[in-house]
């Protein structure tokens, strides 16, 4: 009886320290990793253009610091100008400049790893950007070479295109980059050779675009990108000659009028900054510039009316060289911008009064990055 009672105590004694032992594993796991709840994470997915491919990332709630996931670059298409991924985080679409096509690719859950989904989807001529409603229920590719739109219905459980009837629909030459507004009632477009902006009225649940009255909108010499604040206020175009931001006002109907005081000068020096891209917070209260000329960001604040006012008189430096793209993280606290001539991504962090801070640079990414997309 004394073994046999002795035997079980042990069996016990062997049973707790393994439930201890899975319980410290359990606990001490996400320190480890960063991918526990004690260090949650999104995901983002960067297109690079000499590589042919999309890197994958896990980037940190908190620090914004940057995993690699295993396996990147994924493979795409030939040069990668523009990426997307699905809010349902299941698929993610590259368009391909070099073949005139548009990669599905499809997100494995667990790793987030990518695979692509085949045969890929015809486009028009050299597809420049990328856009999708906020449901996922259309995807649109601005073709700059052939001067169109291509439109095209996702299946919500497969993520394959279907492009509408009508499509591609033609608009004014040379569009480079086209934005769903956060509505998803109007589509813009930029044809910078043209110095305007294209406005459609989206029809819901077909997808089909309809001119806004008074389009297209005249804007600065040389525009270079624009962004929409997400309610759906104003819209700002960067001017690439001569370093000013155009501010415009967005009536019900979707068209633009511009603001009084527009254009607003990216810097007071008076010299020469080329933006070539523009952010604006989730907040609606700051713009953020960014310059390839000196490689750098202006700062405003942004007024009731949508008047800029410069944060500071000198722009925070990007941290890398040859910026091309800047978005947020889909934390706010974050802002990211990508290199083209340094091969990196900067990470700035976002002060209490607006201002940007540099935190970090990940590794370089081997090859130059074109484009980014941030999920929640």
């Amino acid at each position: 009886m004394t073994r046999a009672r002795t035997s079980i105590r042990l069996k016990e004694f062997r049973t707790i320290r393994a439930k201890t032992a899975l319980l410290f594993l359990s606990l001490a796991l996400p320190a480890i990793t960063g991918c526990g709840s004690a260090a949650p994470s999104h995901l983002g997915y960067v297109a690079l253009r000499g590589a042919n491919g999309v890197t994958a990332y896990r980037i940190n709630n908190q620090s914004a610091a940057f995993t690699r996931i295993l396996g990147s670059p994924f493979p795409t298409g030939v040069s990668p100008a523009s990426v997307w991924a699905h809010p349902s985080k299941r698929f993610v679409y590259v368009a391909n400049q070099g073949e005139n096509d548009i990669s599905l690719l499809s997100t494995d859950s667990q790793t987030g790893a990518l695979s692509e989904v085949l045969p890929r989807v015809h486009t028009g001529i050299f597809p420049a950007s990328l856009g999708m409603d906020s449901g996922g229920t259309f995807l649109f590719a601005a073709n700059e070479a052939s001067s169109n739109i291509s439109i095209y219905a996702i299946n919500s459980g497969s993520g394959v295109l279907t492009e509408i009837a009508g499509s591609p629909f033609g608009t004014g030459t040379n569009p480079i980059k086209l934005k769903v507004s956060p509505s998803g009632k109007f589509l813009y477009v930029l044809t910078p050779n043209l110095r305007s902006v294209y406005a459609y009225a989206i029809t819901q649940g077909a997808g089909l675009l309809q001119p806004v009255a008074g389009s297209p909108f005249i804007v600065g010499i040389s525009p270079s990108s624009f962004t929409i604040d997400s309610a759906e206020h104003f819209m700002f175009v960067t001017n690439a000659s001569t370093s000013t931001v155009s501010v415009f006002a967005i009536t019900p109907s979707g068209a633009l009028i511009q603001i009084p005081g527009s254009p607003f000068a990216t810097t007071t020096a008076g010299t020469s900054t080329i933006p070539v891209d523009v952010t604006v917070s989730p907040s609606g209260t700051n713009l953020y510039v960014l310059n390839s000329g000196p490689n750098n960001i202006s700062e405003f604040s942004i007024g009731g009316t949508g008047a800029l006012t410069l944060l500071t008189a000198s722009p925070v430096g990007s941290s890398g060289t040859g910026p091309v793209f800047i978005l947020f993280d889909s934390n706010p606290k974050f802002v990211f911008v990508g290199n083209q001539g340094s091969n990196n991504i900067s990470v700035f962090s976002v002060n209490s009064d607006g201002t940007l801070a540099s935190i970090q640079t990940p590794g370089t990414l081997g090859a130059s990055p074109s484009s980014m997309f941030v999920l929640p």
